[in-house]
């Protein structure tokens, strides 16, 4: 079992750098790589050749009949929140355990429902919450230690788990998606999750020219090295197109007043898990870092992060993503390095490091947009009040320290 990062408040996905007190984990530090992957099939991750990260199956949209006080809730939560009810209706639960779940969908659908009820009633209701009734509490928490995460809404969630098809006799897309669970409702709200994963679509392809990037370095085979790369240079532009296609239906407005406050962490001193014999938790809330797909793009390509400003926070995040992931993420940055090998033969084959340096190039471009479309929808709005954001944290200087790692990778 992971230990939950105890960084402060990290509100918003766009919001990928920001941070609240240093957390506790250990900064990443050059390791030794082995000369052989450890990754070889994609599915032993739980990584869908099509879809990426986004689960291969469609995510379940209704629990046993057991359950129907969480789905009754969870589906009025925009009215109760609202009218103020919401707080007193999670209150009046019945305490239930997940043990009647008997899928992995089902769990995962049990836990979109429990963490937005949390952050509902932390956030949703007058003063911010310190005490999380046992109704979601206690469930939430034992959910949360079976699928080794985080008991907060987080990317895995609200993004990964949260979707449906509107005609199932079409594959998932952007003209063929709909939420399953939104906090207030609206076209702004609906796209920002969804346009994400579109975001995770788009960089699907990707992941198996990760893989098999690096048994091209075992077996130094140079042509299909190349090939690899440069295939992730031109996946790296569509993700990019597809982290500025949130602003085609999400106000930055809107986004800022209306969905970020439902998607905040809690700060210290933490929330009290009523029912549960543990200390208040201290928890990041919603974080695009919370996502797997930029991070393999790193661990494939050895970008290394090794600053105080974005190391900590890297690593801390993926105890926020499911654990078959997470151990995609820690073979991958275990196997051969691409830059390495790139790096050795750039004299004989000038062509490899070019490759290599493309798919870098384009990585970097991604974090530029990440940080252009951050100043929109977030830092705008607390020029002048609030630069620093909630936490009194400087994401946009994590954000521009990434990109500068990134291009520090570049091959010269």
């Amino acid at each position: 079992m992971i230990q939950w990062n105890s960084a402060a408040s990290l509100p918003g996905m766009v919001e990928a750098g920001k941070r609240g007190k240093k957390s506790p984990v250990t900064h990443k530090t050059t390791r030794a790589r082995a000369a052989r992957p450890l990754v070889t099939a994609l599915g032993e991750y739980a990584i869908d050749e099509r879809r990426g990260f986004v689960p291969g199956e469609d995510p379940v949209d209704a629990l046993p009949a057991r359950y129907r006080p969480w789905e009754d809730v969870a589906g009025n939560i925009a009215a109760l929140i609202m009218t103020g009810r919401l707080r007193a209706a999670i209150a009046s639960m019945p305490v239930l355990t997940p043990d009647g779940l008997a899928s992995g969908g089902e769990r995962e659908r049990a836990m979109l429902l429990l963490s937005c009820l949390a952050n509902a009633y932390v956030h949703g209701t007058g003063p911010l919450a310190r005490t999380l009734p046992a109704p979601v509490a206690r469930p939430l928490y034992e959910l949360a230690r079976l699928l080794d995460r985080a008991p907060i809404v987080s990317h895995a969630s609200i993004v990964l788990n949260n979707w449906r098809r509107i005609d199932a006799a079409e594959p998932l897309s952007m003209s063929n998606a709909d939420t399953q669970l939104t906090f207030l409702g609206g076209v702004d709200e609906k796209w920002f999750y969804l346009a994400t994963v579109g975001v995770e679509l788009s960089g699907a392809p990707g992941l198996p020219l990760l893989v098999q990037a690096q048994h091209a370095v075992a077996a130094e085979d140079h042509a299909r090295l190349a090939e690899a790369l440069l295939g992730l240079a031109k996946v790296l532009g569509r993700v990019t197109e597809a982290v500025l296609d949130v602003e085609r239906w999400c106000d930055p407005y809107v986004f800022y007043h209306r969905i970020r406050p439902f998607l905040t962490g809690w700060p210290a001193p933490g929330l009290r898990f009523e029912g549960v014999d543990r200390e208040p938790l201290v928890l990041a809330g919603g974080s695009a870092a919370q996502s797997s797909l930029i991070q393999a793009f790193d661990a494939g390509l050895d970008v290394e992060h090794r600053d105080e400003l974005t190391a900590g926070f890297l690593t801390g995040m993926r105890a926020y993503m499911p654990g078959p992931h997470r151990r995609f993420l820690q073979d991958l940055e275990s196997g051969p390095s691409v830059r390495d090998f790139a790096a050795r033969h750039r004299e004989e084959l000038p062509r490899l490091s070019e490759a290599y340096n493309a798919a870098v190039s384009g990585l970097a471009r991604l974090r530029a947009q990440h940080i252009g479309i951050t100043g929109r929808y977030i830092n705008r709005f607390e020029q002048g009040a609030d630069a620093k954001g909630t936490g009194g944290s400087d994401f946009i200087g994590f954000l521009r320290r990434s990109r500068e790692e990134t291009v520090e990778r570049l091959l010269p």
